[in-house]
């Protein structure tokens, strides 16, 4: 899965003071809020892209943590009754850095885990596509219910100016 951390990104004003609004998400666009034309200000909802395709993405993340947080508990316990063994000279140091091994490589897994639950709820939120200035909605490049893929490469949805 690619990390993407921005949800529009900003191109510098032109002459004719011009702003795109770009979109890193993919989906239908559920909603477009204003039209050409409209006065819009600073943190205004403009559009809104269906968040189901990365909804989808989270429920199985999360579906996976816990399967890893099971693994884990069990292979924490494990290693604290092999230790407690070697502690009292029942066990081989090489099985329990086995064990060792294991707990920690589960560790890893949660927190990779993780992070791609906080990539994708940044997602979700880019779903939303709000002002980031005042200005006029100068032209409406993606009407309701037109795909955006800007997963591949960063896609317009409008222009504003001011």
């Amino acid at each position: 899965m690619k990390s993407f951390i921005l949800l529009f990104l900003l191109v510098s004003f032109t002459l004719a003071e011009e702003l795109k609004i770009y979109t890193i998400v993919q989906g239908r666009v559920l909603k477009v809020y204003v039209k050409e034309g409209e006065k819009v200000k600073k943190g205004q909802l403009l559009l809104e892209i269906d968040p189901s395709l990365y909804s989808a993405r989270k429920t199985v993340l999360l579906g996976k943590r816990k399967e890893i947080q099971i693994k884990l508990w069990k292979a924490e316990r494990d290693f604290k009754r092999l230790k407690e063994l070697f502690e009292r000279d029942l066990l081989a140091e090489t099985r329990l850095e086995d064990q060792k091994v294991k707990y920690e490589a589960e560790k890893a897994k949660l927190e990779q885990i993780e992070g791609k639950l906080k990539e994708i709820e940044t997602l979700i939120s880019y779903t939303k596509i709000y002002a980031p200035e005042n200005g006029t909605v100068r032209r409406l490049l993606t009407p309701e219910g037109a795909y955006v893929n800007g997963e591949l490469i960063p896609q317009p949805v409008l222009i504003l100016s001011r």
